[in-house]
């Protein structure tokens, strides 16, 4: 039997396929702007104090509400059909964050950009495993995953540059995302859909036109060999849970407080540094294909926990030597962002074609639904507590990540995605 999805799976590099790695890596680079500028955007007006315990959860429940609408849409309606939608969402909550002149449009604003930044994130991840040739797909991803790094440092800048006027900030925020959005709109209406998805909906036909059209290339004979046994569901959804859990609960707990602790005044220097620090280590993508993806999760986590708990015996050095302290931050910096990118890589692969929308939300929604109730009931720890908290959901991860190397599938070094079919 013939097969479109194979075809993708072998294809060389295309036309089409930088294309596609652009308007992803957009995509990530303002999900991550808007996630950063919905902490900057709450300066703007006043908002009473008995929201502000909402706010805490605000960003990371509207991100976690749009993962999970969009996960089974786009299982439903589409890849790309799912992203067009989540565009003009963006589009509504840009114009809506411009003329946002008090507290209620802002919340409304900001909750229908993080809402759009989730369902758009994690369509992301599900396509980039279908669309990509198997011998770069990881690379396709890493690099994509990469440029939320960016989307950070940039509204890092906007607030070291400290802009007086709340009406210029709103412009300028508001008609940059509106910008970008022209750009990804304008570049998705040259891609294809996830061929692999209309296969397993049983649209052969329509599989066929989009990769003839798109690829310019045939369907091939479909030789794919499965494992004799693979991982079941719930073994994976606990293995892409707990991974991502890890890495979000954590990383909000030592780089996003420890440096704010002890030195306030570096706080959005902190913010810029690890984004350009994490940026360069996610160049480690150009060989993600070739590393095995069991390796590089189980290494880079226990590189985290090493890195991290190094801040405690030093405390008393790094507290009257700021650059032993940069020195260290960086480290845990670079450690902390390949485990990011190899989790979520893992996290959004190991499932059916036909759910992997679906399963990548159910995962997304365990990480960042788990880190919200960690965040609260950490928050008036001491430091040195907060850190040995921060260290632990760490070796969480760690853990799982020994479970999924002895007990998992490797799913590096040109392995089909379409296995889990």
């Amino acid at each position: 039997m013939v097969s479109p999805g194979k075809a993708v799976e072998e294809s060389r590099w295309k036309g089409v396929h930088s294309l596609l790695f652009a308007s992803f890596s957009i995509g990530t680079t303002i999900e991550a702007y808007i996630y950063s500028i919905s902490y900057i955007a709450t300066s703007w007006v006043t908002i009473p104090r008995v929201l502000l315990a909402l706010l805490a959860v605000w960003s990371p429940l509207w991100l976690l509400i749009g993962g999970m609408v969009a996960g089974p849409l786009s299982d439903r309606i589409g890849r790309r059909n799912t992203l067009f939608i989540t565009l003009a969402l963006y589009a509504l909550g840009a114009v809506g964050l411009i003329f946002s002149y008090s507290y209620v449009l802002l919340l409304i604003s900001i909750g229908l950009l993080l809402f759009s930044s989730g369902g758009e994130y994690n369509t992301i991840l599900a396509a980039t495993h279908e669309l990509f040739p198997k011998n770069h797909r990881a690379k396709a991803l890493f690099l994509e995953l990469n440029f939320t790094n960016i989307g950070g440092s940039i509204a890092a800048v906007l607030a070291l540059l400290e802009i007086s006027s709340v009406l210029y900030q709103r412009i300028v925020l508001g008609i940059t995302l509106l910008l970008s959005i022209m750009v990804m709109f304008i570049i998705r209406l040259k891609v294809p859909e996830s061929v692999m998805w209309l296969e397993s909906k049983g649209k052969l036909d329509q599989a066929q036109e989009e990769l003839q059209k798109h690829y310019k290339i045939e369907p091939v004979q479909d030789d794919l060999k499965r494992p004799s046994k693979l991982p079941s569901i719930w073994f994976r959804i606990i293995v892409g849970g707990i991974i991502g859990w890890a890495y979000t609960a954590g990383f909000s707990l030592i780089v996003l407080t420890l440096g704010p602790y002890f030195f306030p005044s570096l706080t959005d220097w902190l913010i810029l540094i690890f984004g350009l620090v994490a940026f360069a280590s996610g160049f480690i993508g150009l060989v993600a294909d070739r590393m095995p993806r069991k390796y590089m999760l189980l290494l880079s986590s226990l590189a985290v926990i090493i890195s991290a708990y190094l801040f405690i015996p030093t405390l008393n050095i790094w507290l009257h030597n700021v650059a032993v302290f940069w020195a260290l931050f960086v480290m845990v910096s670079v450690f902390i962002n390949i485990y990011f990118l190899a989790e979520d890589t893992l996290k959004s692969e190991m499932w059916p074609t036909k759910r992997r929308g679906l399963y990548t939300a159910i995962v997304r929604v365990i990480s960042l639904g788990g880190s919200i109730p960690v965040l609260f009931l950490t928050a008036n720890l001491p430091i040195l507590e907060y850190m040995w908290v921060g260290i632990a959901i760490f070796s969480a991860g760690f853990i799982v990540s020994v479970l999924w190397f002895f007990f998992g599938v490797e799913t590096s070094q040109g392995r089909s995605v379409r296995i889990w079919d």
